[in-house]
């Protein structure tokens, strides 16, 4: 293949194979969407209790301890997961993707953009290659719902400790300053199914892009590669290019091209 577009003969429809994310990176993804799961089964079994069959006696099935026990690990898993990909996201292993999930008037603006390209196929469709504005946008909404439930998590847990520490005084105040308990349960119950509405729109949305453009975001987030037509190379709408008047990057220069390049705009 020659340098530039004369890499396109006729009609003939060149794809190329990018990097978009490090392994590292995938593994956390995966990490916490197991560690979310768990939380949804094990927290809605202790907002709504049902005994389950197979372990004996009531007092003898420590169901409730068991439950308490394995969602009380997935929070924090889930946390420690969290703060690592934060700190990554400043980092070139995760291509310093921090600017892509914050609210910025830019990706504002673009999330509306893709919405409407998504939803009622008007305007142009551009090509992101790592986290378009839309996702990050919704990855966002995910983290303050997170946040939101790690924080009443924790007030609620601090109702068990002990009563003359700092710990326990602290939570306290701030479980005052909420309006009470009962208010903490309800903002953590809320916060829980606003993430599954959102969890559930970003799967169907990487679902249905698989299906009708050509970019494999599903296979991205295990393998940590994208495809992309080759005329959208150069064109990308973030901040990452490949000019098009470059030659085709080797298998090696494929590995690499997770390092940020100048800016194609």
């Amino acid at each position: 293949m020659t340098a530039g577009t004369s890499a396109l003969k006729g009609n003939e429809e060149v794809y190329l194979v990018v990097r978009t994310r490090s392994i590292f990176a995938c593994a956390i993804h995966w990490i916490v969407f197991c560690s979310v799961i768990v939380l949804a089964v094990t927290g809605l079994y202790i907002g709504n209790p049902t005994f389950y069959f197979g372990k004996g006696e009531p007092y003898q099935a420590f169901a409730m301890a068991d439950m308490r026990f394995y969602h009380f690990t997935a929070a924090a898993v889930l946390i420690a997961s969290f703060l690592t990909r934060f700190y990554l996201a400043f980092t070139d292993s995760c291509n310093k993707d921090i600017k892509q999930f914050l609210p910025t008037p830019r990706n504002v603006i673009n999330a509306f953009k893709l919405a409407f390209n998504y939803g009622l196929g008007g305007g142009k469709h551009l090509a992101y290659r790592y986290v378009n504005p839309l996702g990050g946008i919704g990855i966002f909404g995910m983290i303050v719902f997170i946040t939101m439930l790690a924080g009443t998590g924790l007030l609620m847990y601090a109702q068990g400790g002990n009563p003359n520490s700092f710990w326990y005084s602290l939570c306290s105040s701030l479980t005052i300053m909420i309006g009470g308990i009962q208010n903490v349960r309800v903002i953590h119950h809320l916060s829980m199914y606003f993430l599954f509405f959102t969890v559930i729109i970003h799967i169907y949305m990487q679902i249905w892009k698989n299906i009708v453009f050509t970019e494999s975001d599903i296979s991205s987030i295990i393998g940590g590669y994208k495809i992309f037509p080759y005329r959208d190379i150069g064109h990308f709408a973030d901040y990452y290019g490949i000019h098009l008047d470059d030659a085709p990057p080797s298998r090696e220069e494929m590995d690499r091209a997770s390092t940020p390049m100048k800016d194609a705009e």
